[in-house]
């Protein structure tokens, strides 16, 4: 929520897009096992993707860059947690680093490509910062 200078608060208007998608886990066998992922994308901050990964009764959400998704269909892209490469044509390999753990997953780029036009519809590539409400960022961050 954000404050108005008057005190009574009001709802952002926030636009949202998200899609419930498969990716292929990869285990340490080399065997595939089916993940239901949820991409999520919301304008208030526009360079972040959050990323809902559902195994069973456990949900673990990773927030990752716009453009790392991006770049990293085309020329791979990542160099700490999160990590996306071309893979095949149609496959690209994304790894997820955690200090126990690394993941990888085989995700179909046409999906993410068609995830990533439509958050391009919200927010327009190189326009992110028309959409940072940074005075109420600063209000948040502050307290006030």
């Amino acid at each position: 929520m954000a404050e108005r200078r008057d005190g009574e608060r009001r709802m952002a208007n926030v636009t949202r897009v998200g899609i419930d998608t498969v990716f292929e886990f990869i285990g340490p066998d080399g065997r595939p096992a089916p993940v239901s992922v949820e991409l999520g994308y919301r304008a208030d901050d526009p360079h972040a993707v959050a990323m809902t990964f559902r195994m069973g009764d456990n949900a673990t959400t990773w927030l990752m860059s716009r453009d790392l998704l991006a770049n990293g269909m085309v020329h791979g892209s990542g160099d700490g947690d999160v990590r996306l490469r071309p893979f095949t044509a149609r496959m690209a390999i994304l790894e997820l680093y955690s200090d126990e753990d690394h993941a990888v997953f085989h995700v179909p780029v046409g999906g993410l490509q068609a995830f990533l036009n439509s958050t391009y519809d919200v927010v327009p590539p190189g326009r992110e910062s028309d959409f940072l409400d940074i005075d109420s960022a600063l209000r948040s961050l502050f307290g006030q």
